[in-house]
């Protein structure tokens, strides 16, 4: 049998008024007339009422008023009588309050393991409690969890109990019934209190419980440990599946794309990225080429970006371009994939200068948008012009920003020596403008393209 560790927060708070009330059937059963620290483990301090240090012995008797601290890696456990034991897990601190047949254990901070193998007469009570919640214990066993004072988690192992939160002026807020197998997450919060019935797992269960219960010989506990168990492996079955299948799909979009991206000579894929292109959680594919189209009835070829879309059963191939803004011949500049924030649509950003005017170009499939950015101008722009051409720059560059993230830039790599332009470089090149016909393979590009291949290819 395996259990695992949890992991508690825990701090110790002020006490405040409201209370939550736990409790369940009573039957016949004995007082716990004896309450003593049974064993140790680690370190363990005790102090009395008045919060004087009180040494360990065997067997100390634990009186109204008592505080036991564990600190980290120790363990301590308490016996209030023969049938009836609580075991602190490590850095928990609680106190014993008692009065007559009434008793308390009140957890300051920690986790704290019960079982109450004989359910209490009807005029005696046993409650364990933080400074605000309170779980009434007459025959079950379980633990209990207080990360702080508005807070408690409660885990029954076996029996019922009935949940209540409590105002300060004793009126019920909230109410839940839990049994065998399910947790109650406990919130004081005033008149938006809640309680939160739900089941829990194997790995809930901590190490410190399961050592207690392992050896018991409580069948209905063991019964419950055994579904719990069973669950998990059906569990881990189940997500071994699903694994398994993402695997499957993950491989069948890896070879889709890369025979997509095969179809596509080295001209038309020139640079490729790998990217979540339509927010599904998976990897597409996107591509810049050269593309071709007709300006004024003359061919022109410019760059071209391909979104290769896998939809979960094929790729689909959507050009980024909305087609027409390009005649315009704004092409020659830097082009960028940029992201809509509110949408996440991907748009393909270009700058163009029209009529000693610039401005900035946002298009893809479906729309484009464009901001005006400033009027051009020669040597004459007088200071106050310029100053009005800075600060308009400024705001729509803001505007942009606001609405676009940048997704990818195309990074142009230098042609003999240029280190400007370079793009500009590549389309005269292309469109057969003089001085630009000796331009070398695209190796640089091509690296780009041949990296995601590999990435496509891994196993």
């Amino acid at each position: 049998m395996k259990y695992h560790n949890n992991v508690f927060f825990r701090a110790v708070t002020a006490l405040l008024a409201a209370a939550f009330l736990l409790s369940c059937t009573a039957c016949g059963g004995m007082a716990a007339t004896t309450i003593e620290l049974l064993r140790t483990q680690g370190e363990v301090a005790v102090a009395d009422k008045d919060g004087k240090g009180v040494s360990i012995i065997e067997g100390l008797k634990l009186y109204s008023g008592y505080q036991v601290d564990t600190r980290s890696g120790s363990y301590a456990w308490i016996n209030l009588d023969d049938t009836k034991l609580a075991k602190m897990d490590a850095q928990s601190q609680v106190e014993i309050q008692k009065e007559g047949k009434y008793l308390e254990v009140l957890v300051h901070s920690g986790s704290l393991f019960f079982n109450v193998a004989e359910p209490l007469k009807e005029d005696e009570s046993m409650d364990i409690r933080n400074s605000t919640m309170v779980v009434g214990i007459r025959g079950t066993c379980g633990f209990v969890e207080s990360p702080d004072a508005q807070h408690m988690n409660v885990y029954l192992l076996e029996g019922k109990v009935e949940c209540t939160i409590s105002s300060p002026e004793g009126e019920i807020l909230q109410t839940a019934t839990i049994k065998a197998g399910e947790t109650a997450q406990l919130v004081y919060a005033g008149e938006d209190s809640s309680i939160t019935v739900s089941s829990f797992t194997i790995d809930d269960v901590p190490e410190y419980v399961a050592e207690e219960i392992a050896d018991a010989g409580n069948a209905e506990i063991d019964a419950l440990i055994e579904e719990l168990e069973q669950q998990k492996e059906e569990l881990l079955e189940q997500q071994q599946k699903e694994e398994e299948n993402a695997r499957i799909l993950d491989r069948q979009r890896r070879e889709a794309l890369l025979e997509a991206l095969n179809t596509y000579g080295p001209e038309e894929a020139m640079y490729a990225t790998l990217g979540d292109l339509n927010g599904d959680g998976t990897e597409d594919l996107l591509i810049y080429g050269k593309g071709v189209s007709e300006v004024y009835g003359n061919t022109r070829y410019d760059f071209t970006f391909t979104a290769l879309i896998w939809d979960g059963t094929e790729v689909q191939r959507i050009p980024l371009e909305q087609g027409g803004m390009s005649d315009f011949g704004y092409g020659y500049t830097v082009p960028a994939v940029y992201r809509e924030r509110e949408t996440g649509a991907l748009y393909i950003s270009r700058t163009s200068g029209i009529d000693i005017t610039t401005h900035r170009y946002f298009e893809n499939a479906v729309d484009y948008v464009s901001f005006f950015v400033y009027p051009g101008g020669g040597d004459d722009v007088t200071a106050e012009e310029r100053a009005e051409i800075e600060r308009r720059s400024s705001q729509v560059n803001q505007e942009i920003d606001a609405r676009f993230e940048v997704y990818d830039s195309l990074e142009f790599p230098a042609v003999d020596g240029e280190d400007w332009c370079t793009d500009i470089y590549w389309l005269r090149y292309w469109n057969g403008y003089r001085g630009y016909n000796d331009v070398p393979d695209y190796p640089p590009f091509h690296a780009s393209v041949e990296e995601v291949r590999q990435s496509l290819s891994a196993p």
